[in-house]
């Protein structure tokens, strides 16, 4: 036990702050959101204020005259009811292991060993928790909205895409596509996802066209706004490589120009659009590594590399596009550009569950000691409709 005591006071003292940080600092994301998360004091559900339209109550007053004011009660908020998420992370030491380094320095050695591997763990239980393809049992929501995306038919229909659109027209752009298949349009439902439509999301459903629409973020393809650039297009299934089941823009056709215009900026452009209202505009743009090469390439005269200098503090590269940071994240799946106003995207936690530890204890019908890590609280977002994703990327040189 006296051991426990030891290896516990070190462990809290000496490597749980480094770890946190590490964890804070690990990606942009976990950086600009994780680290500055909102502290709860419990409750059995984490709701979050949904603004849903203008009260009506404001007009134009007779010159003059002192007027009668608007009164109208009208429902202008509802909220979002996100559940809680527990991550863990259990660092177990074996009676062996105990034995083997009695001494200070083995101690020490044997708890940087232990705790790095925690670290690298728990970095990725956060970097693949967001972008999974759905979320994970009792994990945290996810931005991944995307759904099927493939040539053949997989997705959405045009139809369908185009009665939740959000008036944007990246979604479908549909004046000239006839075809009921839904090459290269995202599916869009992945339930409990941020960046995606047609779906249910901290409960409110925005599954019947025209009910809920303010809760559908932005989904669109690089091949809408790319077109005709380096292959074929047509009524059934406009694409840039000529094949109706690739769904991917190469990387060549990314940086392929039309009237002095990267196709692939030209895509970010109309998404970067679609995300804002006047000054109310994306701040950061997370993609894969193939992705921001393809934009830098395409950005060769004039790269812009004065991004968000937080990120730049902490060892983050970024490339500027209009008023928004390009980083890389590892955890992107392949293909995919995220648009994201981090002014509606918050971590909420516990506030007795924040990277809070637990001492070694004896380990029940084992030999060895135990010690835990807990993070309890959920990733939210009160307005999706500022959010956005292309899909459709290059995933290769």
């Amino acid at each position: 036990m006296a051991l426990s005591n030891t290896i516990s006071a070190i462990t809290r003292e000496k490597f749980i702050p480094v770890l946190v940080d590490n964890i804070f600092n690990s990606n942009v994301l976990n950086l600009k959101l994780l680290k500055n998360a909102e502290k709860l004091d419990g409750g059995v559900k984490i709701n979050v204020p949904v603004e849903t339209t203008q009260n009506g109550n404001s007009d134009w007053l007779a010159a003059g005259t002192a007027g009668t004011t608007a009164q109208a009660l009208t429902d202008i908020a509802t909220k979002a009811t996100y559940d809680w998420a527990t991550a863990y992370n259990a660092i177990v030491i074996s009676s062996d292991e105990q034995h083997i380094n009695m001494g200070s320095n083995q101690v020490l050695s044997l708890l940087k060993a232990k705790l790095s591997n925690a670290e690298k763990t728990m970095k990725d239980l956060f970097g693949t928790g967001i972008f999974n393809a759905t979320q994970v049992s009792n994990g945290l929501v996810t931005l991944n909205g995307a759904g099927t995306f493939d040539g053949g038919g997989g997705g959405t229909s045009a139809a369908t895409a185009k009665a939740h659109d959000n008036g944007n027209g990246l979604i479908h752009d549909a004046t000239n596509w006839t075809g009921s298949d839904a090459y290269f349009i995202p599916e869009g439902t992945v339930a409990e996802s941020i960046v995606g439509y047609d779906r249910s999301l901290a409960g409110i459903n925005s599954g019947t066209p025209g009910t809920n629409d303010f809760w559908n973020a932005n989904l669109g393809t690089f091949e809408w706004a790319i077109g005709t650039i380096g292959g074929a297009s047509g009524a059934a299934a406009p694409n840039v490589n000529g094949s109706d089941d690739t769904g991917a823009v190469s990387f060549a056709n990314f940086c392929s120009t039309t009237s002095g215009v990267a196709g692939g900026v030209k895509a970010m452009t109309q998404m970067y659009g679609a995300c804002s209202i006047d000054a109310d505009q994306p701040d950061l743009i997370v993609t894969t590594q193939v992705i921001y090469d393809a934009y830098e390439t395409a950005l060769q005269a004039n790269k812009r590399y004065e991004g968000d200098s937080t990120l730049g503090d902490a060892g983050f590269q970024a490339l500027r596009f209009k008023g928004a940071s390009v980083v890389v994240d590892s955890h992107v799946p392949a293909g995919h550009m995220y648009f994201l106003n981090t002014r509606y995207l918050d971590y909420k936690v516990h506030s007795k569950r924040n990277f809070s530890f637990e001492d070694f204890k004896p380990m029940e019908a084992k030999d060895g000691i135990q010690a835990r890590l807990f993070w309890m609280g959920q990733l939210t977002c009160s307005n999706p409709r500022m959010q956005g994703l292309l899909v459709g990327g290059p995933t290769g040189y």
